[in-house]
């Protein structure tokens, strides 16, 4: 895993993890691992892409309830019978599967079809819930009509209990006898505070007194058969509803295969959403496999895509005899971005995931990537970094074929130059007979030299602008690079003296060499210009293409438009002619002519329009992307709300942090951390009405200390408290476990938790605490 992570790949997976809606979604997105196959990888890539046509509906469904699934599931198997807030937790899932469903609906393509098909019905389970529980999870009145009768029946008694009692204590005669005017309960049952020593003026029966003995709690004789029914209507009340929630569960435990089927659905669909949602704000495309060459057109480094700045990108040819290449050229002139771009290339294209790169690319699905990246050097087996490097690059000369890609960066450069040299060129003839594709950099000048036409070596170097001796980081092949340390050391304010003296000092050769750099800065020059020159001509053969692409798929709408209107005029005249048949002759003719009518939609049958998943126009973008709505800002690299619909030039206004610009609708992308949409889409696409209880309160305490921790936690206890929510979300994380600790021992002497649990192992494991709130 260690080469993974000097490969950024981990990162990677970082960014691709922070898109998810759920624990389990996050858990998958870092396990992700290298297909068995190219077939599963082309799969992968199917699938991301009909998942972003989803996106580009403009909503991203949200799986937040599958922290909570194992919370209920293994119950619910069990056929125990849930809680309300078990119960409130299904209801959660069934709608988050809801609004999948809906979110799936409008897009015709095979993964979301997958799906959808597979995803349970669960209007049903919603149904059978509402008709019991709150969507806060309370037991409703009218559940049923056993519990509705009971709890109107309980509101009467309870009325002419407290009218009884009220009357008792407005009595002038009572004013001696009560110590206050009020009416109060004790144990269930209603009472009034009568003084010590007066109870025998109050026939009664007493249920406790005051902490000071200054007041007795009595019954009134007049209210005790009153009583007595409210307190076996509330045992009868406890008896409907346990009925309700066994008969809901043992209903809820029947569905649980179809349950687990959606879970299974719901965990891909998040974490199919979250790779399509990397893949657009990287621009990464789907790519060919190929046998025997590596064809990588336009690769940039995803994370340098991110990060809003503008990226160099470099095309890399490794075809026909040549699978070596040698890059070389100046310090921090991109070498190693260069290297681990094309490293990231390959481990995500066989994971199945879109690449930084052109559509156009083509690589092998390699079986194993060997990466030689940065300081490698083990104290426990004893090893210096050069002899850790040589353990790696002993492994590489192991390889052989080109399913293998072997990334070694600064081949042999942690020792002696004239030693590493032999040495590297060694390892170098070894992975060409092994005809391994490999990518190498290397500042050892001897390695630069002696590689003939027939080899399989190709040099390569990064350019650097001679004028200002600044790298511009873009690719040059079959040119040797310098590593202009002399020239680096001008650049960055070295002493001009030591710079002589190290020129005086160069061997003759390496003297002349540096001397003569000027025409083959001339030759770079004309190479870069004719590549400048090559990708203006490329980027004018792809609008040439997007644009007669359009025309056709315009030329073709009209067409199928053209055809359908025919198809409705041949269809007028058939029912014309068979209106004005002759009766004696009608039955023949009427035969034929229908027979005709029929076969008319097959003859005339029309190509079907499909739909795409990204807006077209400004007018179908203002559509799904309302004002209000979330979008991502690539110049900014943050999202951003929009505050107007296009106007005539498409330019929309955007409103990011306290940033707000207006912008051509073509240059925004779905947002990043879109809104929850789980509201919207059940309410658009179930055919019942349901009411959506708010989110669980969450509180993220990790960073903070232990003192400013608790101090949160106190005030959020309180709001919730105020609020009567029943649970809250604490993520503290593990680190040294200290605040982990302080945590619970609050929450175990809180007054307003009922209990505490730790989240589940899909559910954030033990740097989660559920807390269960009650009344304090």
């Amino acid at each position: 895993m260690q080469d993974l992570v000097v490969l950024d790949w981990i990162e990677i997976l970082e960014k691709i993890r922070s898109h998810a809606t759920s624990e389990a979604g996050r858990e998958t997105i870092m396990a992700t691992r290298p297909l068995k196959t190219a077939e599963e990888a082309y799969l992968g890539f199917e699938e991301i892409a009909q998942a972003t046509e989803v996106l580009n509906q403009g909503v991203r469904p949200y799986m937040q309830s599958l922290d909570l699934y194992s919370t209920w599931i293994t119950r619910l198997k069990k056929n125990a019978v849930l809680k309300t807030l078990e119960m409130k937790d299904v209801r959660g899932f069934c709608l988050e599967a809801l609004a999948l469903k809906e979110a799936l609906h409008s897009v015709e393509n095979k993964w979301a079809q997958k799906i959808s098909s597979r995803l349970m019905n669960a209007e049903e389970p919603v149904s059978a819930i509402d008709q019991i529980l709150t969507p806060n999870g309370e037991i409703r009145a009218d559940a049923s009509e056993t519990l509705f009768r009971l709890y109107r029946e309980k509101e009467r008694l309870a009325r002419e209990v407290q009218g009884t009692l009220d009357r008792l204590v407005k009595d002038h005669q009572m004013e001696n006898v009560l110590q206050d005017k009020y009416v109060t309960t004790r144990d269930g049952r209603w009472v009034l505070p009568v003084r010590s020593g007066m109870q025998h003026h109050l026939p009664g029966v007493i249920h406790g007194s005051s902490q000071t003995k200054q007041t007795v709690f009595i019954e009134p004789e007049k209210v005790i058969p009153a009583n007595n029914r409210l307190r076996q209507i509330e045992v009868e009340i406890e008896d409907e509803i346990e009925r309700l929630l066994t008969e809901l569960s043992s209903y809820l435990s029947s569905k649980a295969p179809e349950i687990e089927v959606s879970r299974i659905l719901l965990e891909e669909a998040d974490v199919r959403f979250s790779q399509a949602q990397f893949a657009t704000l990287v621009n990464a495309h789907p790519i060919e496999f190929s046998l025997d060459s590596l064809e990588l057109i336009e690769v940039r480094h995803p994370l340098l895509q991110l990060s809003g700045k503008k990226v160099v990108s470099n095309s890399v040819l490794l075809e026909g005899q040549k699978s070596v290449l040698l890059l070389s050229g100046p310090n921090a002139g991109g070498k190693t971005v260069l290297l681990k771009s094309i490293g990231l290339a390959a481990q995500m294209a066989r994971c199945g995931l879109p690449i930084c790169a052109s559509e156009t690319s083509r690589i092998p699905f390699f079986k194993d990537v060997l990466i030689g990246i940065g300081d490698a050097q083990s104290v426990d087996e004893e090893l210096s970094t050069f002899a850790a490097h040589l353990k790696i690059l002993s492994k590489a000369a192991e390889m052989k074929g080109r399913q293998n890609l072997i990334l070694i960066d600064e081949i042999c450069g942690s020792t002696d130059p004239e030693e590493g040299s032999a040495l590297g060129r060694s390892f170098i003839e070894t992975f060409s007979t092994n005809d391994v594709f490999a990518v190498i950099t290397s500042h050892l000048g001897p390695l630069k030299a002696g590689w003939d036409e027939e080899s399989r070596v190709l040099n390569g170097s990064l350019e650097y602008d001679p004028k200002t001796g600044r790298p511009t980081y873009q690719f040059i092949a079959g040119i040797p690079g310098d590593s202009l340390a002399i020239q680096t050391a001008k650049r960055v304010g070295v002493s001009p003296a030591i710079v002589q003296r190290a020129m005086d000092v160069l061997a003759p050769a390496t003297r002349a060499r540096l001397e003569g750099l000027e025409q083959i800065e001339q030759l770079k020059s004309d190479i870069s210009i004719l590549q400048e020159h090559l990708k203006k001509e490329t980027k004018k053969a792809l609008e040439t293409k997007k644009k007669y692409e359009g025309l056709l798929e315009q030329f073709n709408k009209d067409k199928d438009e053209w055809l359908q209107r025919t198809l409705k005029k041949a269809e007028r005249k058939v029912e014309e002619a068979i209106a004005q048949a002759k009766v004696t002759e009608t039955f023949k003719r009427h035969t034929a002519l229908q027979e005709i009518k029929y076969k008319l939609p097959e003859i005339v049958k029309a190509k079907p329009i499909t739909q795409p998943g990204a807006p077209e126009n400004a007018e179908e973008f203002g559509k799904k992307f309302p004002p209000g709505s979330k979008v991502f800002v690539p110049t900014l690299n943050q999202d951003g709300i929009i505050q107007s619909t296009p106007n005539s030039k498409g330019d929309v206004l955007i409103l990011s942090g306290s940033v707000r610009l207006q912008l051509n609708w073509q240059d925004l992308k779905p947002p990043g951390k879109p809104q929850n949409p789980t509201s919207q889409l059940v309410r658009q696409g179930a055919s019942i009405s349901v009411a959506l209880a708010d989110d669980d309160r969450t509180l993220d305490l990790r960073g903070k200390t232990v003192e400013d921790a608790l101090s949160e936690l106190e005030l959020a206890l309180d709001k919730a408290a105020q609020s009567r929510e029943d649970r809250m979300k604490i993520i503290h994380g593990h680190g040294t476990e200290a605040l982990k600790k302080a945590v619970r021992t609050y929450l175990s002497r809180s007054i307003y938790v009922k209990k505490w649990k730790a989240g589940s192992p899909e559910g954030g494991g033990d740097g989660v605490t559920w807390v269960e709130l009650g009344e304090a």
